[in-house]
């Protein structure tokens, strides 16, 4: 089991930080935000320790993982591609966190634009990675075909990795913009980066099989 002691050691300094700062919230905080950064619902700020204790959650899920993946040999294999995806999650997770806080403090924050630099950044840096994720049941572009030949896995991570990259840049690019370009762009990134890599790997496994 590899165990960042930095990352766990922020992740605890995030809770603490949240414990000292939970007297000083409103009684409701925002739960849920819109494409636009809008507060679409609030709940009790009680909630403020769900996503203060999701990063060491998600964290430890991805610590225990590998050991009951069958194809637990692929994690040697793609080590560094895995645990900078665990890294950048819980980054993202520990700043979405205290973004909500600092939001309910007052900050006077465009959560949409920063949430949305946040996930562009994310998508960016799994997607440098993503060509070297060897076959696995949990991590990675997981499609019956990519899972079905070692192949159509092999070519769809490589051209997963540069849809993710383009998504990622759209994504950032699209924070800067507001109404309908915006939302359009949001679109068109999900597509490039979720939906073409399984269109693909499916095509690509057509070919093989043919």
């Amino acid at each position: 089991m590899n165990v960042n002691k930095i990352l766990i050691f922020l992740m605890i300094l995030s809770i603490l930080g949240t414990m000292f700062v939970y007297s000083s919230l409103p009684e409701e905080i925002p739960g849920h935000f819109n494409f636009r950064g809008e507060v679409t619902r609030y709940d009790n700020k009680i909630s403020v320790f769900f996503t203060a204790l999701l990063p060491l959650a998600i964290y430890i899920l991805m610590l225990f993982l590998p050991k009951i993946d069958p194809k637990r040999d692929s994690y040697e294999k793609h080590k560094k591609a895995y645990d900078m995806t665990k890294l950048i999650i819980v980054l993202f997770l520990v700043v979405l966190h205290w973004t909500i806080i600092s939001y309910s403090l007052g900050l006077n924050l465009n959560i949409g634009h920063f949430v949305r630099i946040a996930i562009g950044i994310m998508f960016i840096v799994i997607g440098n990675f993503m060509a070297q994720v060897r076959q696995n049941y949990f991590f990675g572009i997981k499609t019956p075909w990519t899972l079905a030949n070692e192949s159509v896995w092999k070519k769809t991570h490589r051209v997963g990795g540069f849809s993710f990259l383009i998504g990622g840049i759209i994504i950032i690019v699209s924070s800067f913009f507001n109404g309908i370009i915006s939302l359009v762009s949001l679109i068109v990134a999900i597509f490039i980066a979720a939906i073409y890599p399984i269109v693909y790997s499916y095509i690509e496994y057509k070919k093989i099989s043919e």
